[in-house]
């Protein structure tokens, strides 16, 4: 039975911009519909006045009706809003509080730091499988530190460290700025961060690490999961220094980092100072956070299985196609129990290898390579990304290619995995049509020296040429001889 999918909503109201991502909910998976953002700079000047900016709670007040007629269109009952550092430190904050809630006709929660970097924190654990260390959540105003483990979220830290808190700062020269940032970090207890990594969140690190891909020409244009290196952040320091003497430098920046520029060099030495403090030589960039972390915590929403889900609701499958798919993971277990890969990556590969059912025959691979390889689903890497697209690419042909400037992303013996688990998902698919019931009634076994395809009596005629030839690639790639046995009838 196919779940009910409901539309959620979270509205965060941050220091420089006031975001609404409206969401579809399904199980445990939270999968954008909709996001829209204004960037209304409530915290800009706060340092001098105490107040909010009165521009910007202006704009934010006609944005808040536009969110509300989208929601109201909807029919959206869930909401659930938000409000950071800007909010919670100004001394007009409360009256905006009120004025807020007015117009969403919902209550709009002020988070303390603390909580601000626990919700980022419980964000990220959904969108890395595993997290483990510290997540580092950068706002216009504030930076959060908070630990996060794969069985636990704990307190953290807040800093005044956001762009807007820092602005001064953009007349000195750059070795004061970085001693300046190191000397506020040394006051953490969180830092150095011993094991695990550290995550980076927010907008403006999002920002940087588009940045960094247009400078390096990085092949995969998926913010989520990249990782910046202290190399990379040097990079970026030095465009963005150059940029102020070189127009054709400023542009290109500008062209990427549009409404955030302004920020880049901040931002950019901020997690350079991390980076330093912390020990650690890279940051993992989530684009899963704040916002996340608020729907989970309000839905209850559980990191168990959410990767399936998320495989599931967004490719919209059918109930056929996900009892084929969990068909499909036990069929292909002898062969998959020694490739060494993660189980939940062989059974989200195996939900999605019916995807490109409705596609043209002439172009599945392709279509579906770029359909999964692009996917908003969270938990994967960018080489597991790639391995998995790869491999239900090949589940649609033999002859796929993998494009040069995606090939620096994984290694040989990945490739070589991802053909023998399509190969596999092929063979269960030519012999069932598709069908999980069909599927269900036949095995492999792979022994030494042998894959045989354990087939009964009564399904004899179920074992045509094509898949006697399909069981002969599989063979071939595991150096094993095809066989093909025959039960008797029971």
């Amino acid at each position: 039975m196919a779940r009910q999918i409901e539309k959620v909503a979270v509205i965060d109201v941050g220091s420089n911009s006031i975001r609404m991502v409206i969401y579809e909910r399904s199980g445990g998976a939270l999968l954008p519909y909709f996001n829209e953002k204004t960037m209304a700079a409530l915290g800009r000047d706060l340092g001098q006045t105490g107040h909010l900016n009165p521009d910007g709670v202006s704009l934010a007040l006609e944005t808040f009706r536009r969110f509300q007629a989208i929601l109201s269109s909807f029919g959206i009952q869930k909401v659930f809003a938000v409000a950071t550092a800007a909010v919670r430190e100004a001394t007009d904050g409360e009256a905006f509080r009120r004025a807020a809630e007015q117009v969403l006709g919902v209550e709009l929660r002020v988070l303390s730091g603390i909580e601000e970097g626990h919700l980022a924190a419980q964000g990220v654990a959904l969108g890395l499988a595993g997290a483990n260390g510290l997540v580092a959540d950068l706002g216009g105003t504030s930076l959060e530190l908070c630990p996060v483990r794969p069985d636990r979220v704990t307190p953290g830290e807040t800093y005044a460290l956001g762009p807007l808190a820092r602005f001064e700062d953009d007349h000195l020269s750059l070795g004061k700025r970085r001693k300046l940032i190191r000397k506020i970090l040394a006051q953490s207890d969180l830092l150095p961060v011993e094991g695990g990594q550290l995550y980076a969140v927010g907008g403006a690190w999002r920002n940087l690490a588009a940045v960094n891909m247009r400078l390096t020409g990085y092949p995969l244009g998926v913010i989520h999961a990249t990782v910046l290196r202290r190399e990379d952040l040097h990079r970026v320091i030095e465009a963005a220094q150059g940029a102020r003497a070189h127009k054709a430098i400023r542009l290109e920046l500008q062209q990427v980092a549009k409404k955030r520029y302004r920020s880049l060099l901040h931002a950019t030495l901020v997690l350079d100072g991390l980076l330093h403090q912390s020990g650690l030589s890279e940051a993992k960039v989530s684009a899963y956070g704040l916002r996340e972390g608020v729907a989970m915590d309000a839905l209850g929403l559980a990191l168990a299985n959410c990767l399936e889900d998320t495989a599931e609701l967004y490719l919209r499958l059918t109930e056929p196609s996900r009892a084929f798919g969990r068909a499909l993971t036990g069929f292909i277990s002898p062969v998959t129990d020694g490739l060494k890969l993660p189980p939940d990556l062989i059974r989200v590969a195996c939900l999605m290898a019916d995807s490109g059912a409705r596609m043209h025959p002439d172009h599945r691979a392709e279509l579906v390579f770029d359909q999964i390889l692009r996917a908003p689903v969270p938990g994967l890497d960018h080489p597991q990304r790639v391995e998995v697209a790869l491999a239900v690419a090949f589940r649609y042909s033999s002859k796929f290619h993998l494009p040069d400037e995606l090939g620096r992303l994984i290694s040989h013996k990945a490739r070589r995995r991802a053909e023998i688990l399509g190969t596999a998902m092929r063979l269960g698919g030519a012999f069932s049509g598709r069908s999980g019931r069909l599927l269900e009634r036949v095995s492999l076994d792979c022994s030494p020296g042998e894959l045989t395809l354990v087939v009964r009596a009564e399904d004899h005629e179920m074992v045509s040429e094509t898949v006697r030839r399909r069981l002969r690639q599989l063979a071939g790639l595991l150096d094993r001889k095809a066989r093909l046995r025959n039960l008797p009838i029971s």
